[in-house]
């Protein structure tokens, strides 16, 4: 599947993330979204643009040739760098409805596929894959286009065993040839919250700035 959403080594988009909660009010954030793959060696790196009150946080992922995921994000209003450590993986991504830990734009899951199942529905062909037990949830169900590979939607079941959130993919655009979700929607189902990444000018094989990377804010000590 992540090879799916990213068929290029290198990529690069901008994108907004809107949020309301069940009153209609929230924040909307301009992004840049950087990945860049070296071998086994993955870094993800989302980056706030605007508004000024946000901009400069950046969320950086690092997946190191099969090692668990390293997390780390720099909020600029606070001035604060933190290590997404055990819990806080599960706060919110800059207010958000996604967490930092499910963000599946910017980094695989940590989680242990048990069960999958092939059905149909509207006479499409489609794969349904379903989690262990891991971090807050009693299991997550992922469904996936059986061509593409691509995830079409994703049910989150708190520890309860209660549906907490549902993810869905759409508005696939063709990129260079391959067909990606540019349209990504977070609803919380038990209190009607919701958040929606729109992707936009995606770019993929071209060459990323290393000093984009070398010059973040994530680059100086943290402060805890």
């Amino acid at each position: 599947m992540t090879r799916a959403l990213w068929p290029s080594n290198a990529v690069q988009a901008e994108a907004t993330l809107e949020s309301k909660d069940d009153r209609g009010e929230g924040l909307d954030l301009e992004l840049r979204l950087l990945r860049d793959q070296r071998g086994d060696d993955v870094r993800t790196q989302l980056r706030v643009v605007a508004p000024e009150g946000a901009t400069g946080s950046v969320y950086e992922v690092f997946s190191r040739g099969g090692k668990s995921l390293e997390r780390k994000v720099y909020l600029a209003p606070v001035r604060r760098t933190r290590d997404l450590l055990g819990v806080r993986r599960t706060d919110s991504f800059i207010g958000s409805e996604f967490t930092y830990e499910d963000l599946e734009i910017a980094a695989p899951r940590e989680s242990e596929w048990r069960h999958a199942e092939a059905f149909e529905e509207g006479g499409r062909a489609l794969e349904r894959v379903t989690s262990a037990p891991y971090s807050v949830y009693a299991r997550v169900e992922t469904v996936l286009d059986a061509k593409t590979a691509l995830p079409l939607r994703v049910r989150f079941y708190d520890r309860d065993g209660a549906l907490y959130k549902v993810e869905t993919f759409s508005e696939v655009q063709t990129v260079d040839g391959h067909p990606l979700p540019t349209r990504i929607e977070m609803d919380d189902v038990q209190t009607g919250a919701k958040s929606v990444l729109h992707l936009r000018n995606v770019r993929l094989g071209q060459a990323i700035d290393e000093k984009l990377f070398s010059e973040s804010p994530l680059r100086a000590p943290a402060v805890r």
